[in-house]
């Protein structure tokens, strides 16, 4: 059985946000590369969750309507994206020099010393008493933060730190991946999602590479290098966000620091750059995937939309646009309203 659940739990954490990723990418007809097609299917997976997770977590509904919705989600993405068969190719550029394949032989050891690192240095803290007994808790009673992490108790209401899971839900993820596995949310959180999240990060590295240095494949791969050297020796303070970022990275706050936030970045440069369509569709969903994580993800994501917006206006003369992306904050001020009157007791 646990070895069932080993497979299900590698499927369920790879090879599923690929294939998600690939369907998600068909319909807004995005350019695909192996890190976009992975870091977009968390993103899309992330976006819906919290699309879905807030308004039944304010009707009180069931846990297990969240996994119904969520799953169906996962299903047609993967289903569209198997049924157009468009997959890039995991093997190119064959016929590599001699320097790039050295380069790209060490990149991948470093890359792999980047993971193990990060494994056996995962970081457990006062927060466990939230994220993951939120989690453990959730799939436990099959209800939503009526459960009192400090005593076990069912509660009515959400009081103090549980106010702000209601618009930043990121122990249901917890929740969700623990009860399509068949694991515990607490095994999930320190063993296989810092693995796949820090895949993501990488992910977002190279693509970031790849729009400062084209197709550069020596240069990409220093850049990367560069990074991980610098986030492995970064371990300055336990609140650093190097720190966040190798070994608490299954934190929703470390997600943002270490992954939303530079993809942030990534996509204002799609914006900015090539003006596609997909692009604005990518941002409304990683802001959405923001909100998920943390309520500082909510007011992150809407001060760099906000910053993004009036830069895009005053260099591109085009504030049409800076409206739509203004136009994006408003669910982060629904959020933060629901927030704040939840905050009041009202």
């Amino acid at each position: 059985m646990l070895i069932v659940n080993i497979v299900l739990a590698v499927l369920l954490s790879w090879i599923v946000p690929y294939l998600v990723g690939n369907g998600f990418c068909e319909v807004l007809k995005i350019k695909k590369t192996v890190p976009k097609l992975y870091v977009m299917g968390l993103i899309a997976i992330w976006a819906f969750c919290q699309f879905i997770t807030v308004p039944l977590v304010l009707l009180k509904a069931s846990f297990l309507t969240v996994v119904i919705l969520l799953s169906a989600w996962i299903l047609i993405l993967c289903g569209y994206g198997i049924y157009r068969n468009h997959f890039p190719s995991f093997i190119k550029g064959r016929g590599k020099s001699r320097e790039q394949k050295i380069v790209v032989l060490i990149t991948g050891i470093l890359i792999t010393f980047f993971l193990v690192a990060a494994f056996f240095g995962q970081h457990m803290d006062a927060d466990d008493s939230r994220f993951v007994v939120n989690a453990v808790d959730i799939v436990r009673t099959n209800k939503m933060f009526l459960t009192d992490p400090n005593t076990g108790s069912e509660i009515t209401t959400w009081l103090g730190e549980l106010g702000k899971d209601v618009t930043a839900p990121w122990a249901v993820y917890l929740a969700y991946c623990g009860k399509v596995m068949g694991l515990s949310p607490a095994v999930i959180a320190h063993t296989i999602l810092p693995a796949a999240l820090l895949g993501a990060v990488l992910g977002v590295w190279w693509m970031l590479s790849e729009e400062f240095f084209g197709a550069e494949l020596v240069h990409q791969c220093v850049f990367v290098d560069v990074l991980m050297f610098l986030y492995v020796y970064g371990y300055f303070s336990l609140y650093s966000s190097e720190t966040f970022t190798m070994v608490r990275i299954w934190q929703g706050k470390a997600v943002i620091a270490g992954l939303g936030v530079p993809a942030m970045f990534l996509i204002c440069i799609w914006i900015y750059r090539y003006g596609q369509k997909s692009a604005y569709a990518c941002m409304l969903f990683l802001n959405f995937a923001l909100c998920l994580m943390s309520g500082m993800g909510v007011i992150i994501g809407a001060l760099l939309l906000g910053v993004f917006g009036f830069l895009y206006g005053i260099f591109k003369r085009n504030w049409r646009i800076t409206m739509c992306l203004w136009g994006m904050v408003i669910p982060n001020v629904i959020y933060y309203g629901i927030y704040s009157i939840i905050k009041q007791g009202l």
